[in-house]
């Protein structure tokens, strides 16, 4: 049992056995988890392209994706039975401007997005 224990201990805090200092660990993407299943909200989880539905996605990954940044100017609002798209000026505005970012490098057009 000791012995067990000792090489399990021992194998968590070794150093990197290739002894690359810059090694870059990879990870499956992480998930956050959505409440509210079965009450209105975006049926999309990334994008401009937004929708609002009765059944919004339960579980959605926490990658970045283009228009992710404008998301925070629009939400659905389920008031009165139905279940509708409401966005801001500031939404259009975000949306506008990240569509007219371009160029054939995705970095350039993030870097574009951050200046919306």
């Amino acid at each position: 049992m000791i012995l067990v224990l000792t090489v399990a201990v021992c194998g968590c805090t070794s150093g990197n056995p290739q002894g690359n200092t810059g090694a870059t660990l990879s990870m499956s993407p992480t998930v956050s988890v959505v409440t509210g299943s079965g009450s209105c909200g975006f049926t999309t989880c990334h994008g401009l392209s937004l929708a609002c539905g009765p059944n919004p996605p339960q579980v959605c990954t926490m990658e970045y994706a283009l228009g992710d940044k404008c998301r925070q100017y629009a939400y659905c609002d389920g008031s009165e039975g139905s279940c509708r798209l409401v966005t801001s000026q500031q939404f259009d505005t975000c949306k506008s401007c990240i569509q007219r970012c371009g160029g054939a490098d995705p970095a350039e057009i993030f870097t574009c997005e951050e200046k919306c």
